[in-house]
């Protein structure tokens, strides 16, 4: 194992203990220390990934351009201290959403935030993270937009464009952002950026085909930009689907015939019956990506009673390492009909009424699960007292 290899290590482990200290430390502390033991790694593996510090590589990857929209307004009419307390409110968040999403904030340019997604690491799916991102981070600006509304005369919103292609990224002075970043793909993100109204996420026609059956748009038509010879179709993002996995896209488009998998089935169905005459089973599928291994579970599945049988589901989150019990919340939240867009009393409410019906047992647990579930409730402190005392 080579030194930096050992470090890496060291950095990945130290944020895995600061993320399971989170409930204790608080999300401040950790957010901030997470942070410099991220920019650390990126320090560690960017050489293994950036040809030379001078001599670019090629890189497939999704950018995101966010601008504060009636930026220059808020400044006319707001003391320049409260601006940059709001801008400072918005960088650390813009920051901490990226991050989230396993992207990386490339600089900020004034009112402007410029974001990669698939480096220095890629992944199958940095578009839609890139637009996930983007949402977020519009609506934590549209929360924070009453409280400034007052003095502009008008909403704060943020408007962005996404594109995705090949670039050309070099490192350089960190001043200058962290990568150096050349391509049309980058002028061409920066021209829809400039397309986009107050709150709007425009995508290009590359990033929307890559989304689409996760996200629903509109086409705008042709649009000429400005150095472009050809005239673009930029799309307008205007919510989410209720797909979220490739598996799902893929049954949305229609299936292919399922063959072959019928020994895999009945060893299922096998094990299934051992657990109805009260042995239960543990069962994993293994294989190599793109083997069928969740088809061979969605036909399962379909082929079961619900009526007598229960079927909890949940998915691991390829950017929720770092979140203790993430598939297990999931499974939760998705049983007690938990939503995004529910308000912390919608949530709160749901979970208790849930819980009284499921079984009158949990009722001494129920501030346990609300905290597993980060629903704030009074009742919690004097639990974890009580369970420390006893």
């Amino acid at each position: 194992m080579t030194n930096n290899t050992k470090q890496l290590a060291q950095l990945k482990a130290a944020i895995e203990a600061l993320e399971a200290q989170r409930s204790m430390l608080g999300d401040a502390v950790v957010d901030i220390s997470v942070k410099g033991l991220q920019q650390q790694i990126i320090a560690l593996d960017t050489p293994n990934n950036i040809v030379s510090q001078f001599l670019g590589e090629r890189r497939q990857a999704t950018i995101l351009f966010s601008d504060l929209s009636n930026y220059t307004a808020m400044n006319e009419q707001i003391d320049p201290e409260k601006v940059q307390e709001l801008m400072s409110q918005i960088k650390f968040e813009a920051t901490k959403i990226v991050e989230h999403h396993e992207g990386t904030v490339n600089q900020f340019v004034g009112d402007a935030i410029i974001a990669l997604f698939g480096i220095p690491h890629a992944h199958q799916d940095d578009p839609i993270r890139a637009v996930n991102a983007a949402m977020e981070l519009h609506k934590f600006v549209r929360e924070m937009s009453p409280a400034i509304e007052a003095y502009i005369g008008r909403p704060l919103t943020m408007h962005s464009g996404i594109n995705t292609g090949l670039i050309v990224i070099s490192v350089q002075d960190e001043r200058d952002g962290k990568f150096n970043l050349t391509g049309d793909t980058v002028n061409t993100a920066a021209r829809l950026v400039g397309q986009a109204k107050g709150d709007e996420i425009i995508l290009s026609p590359q990033t929307q085909a890559l989304i689409a059956p996760y996200f629903v748009t509109k086409s705008l038509g042709p649009v000429k930009m400005k150095g472009k010879a050809v005239p673009l179709i930029p799309y307008l993002i205007l919510d989410k689907t209720k797909i979220e996995t490739r598996l799902e896209a893929a049954e949305q488009r229609g299936f292919t015939p399922f063959i072959g998998r019928e020994k895999e089935l009945a060893a299922l169905h096998d094990c299934l019956l051992s657990t109805i005459r009260g042995k239960g089973q543990f069962v994993t599928i293994r294989g190599v990506a793109g083997l069928g291994k969740s088809r061979l579970l969605y036909e399962f599945q379909h082929q079961l009673d619900r009526n007598k049988i229960t079927v909890l589901q949940a998915r691991c989150q390829a950017y929720g390492v770092s979140t203790p019990y993430l598939p297990f919340v999931d499974a939760l939240r998705k049983e007690l009909q938990l939503k995004e867009e529910d308000s912390p009393e919608q949530l709160h409410e749901k979970a208790v009424d849930h819980f009284k019906t499921m079984d009158p047992a949990l009722d001494n647990f129920i501030p346990v699960l609300l905290h597993l579930l980060s629903i704030p409730s009074d009742n919690i402190l004097c639990l974890t007292w009580s369970l420390e005392n006893n």
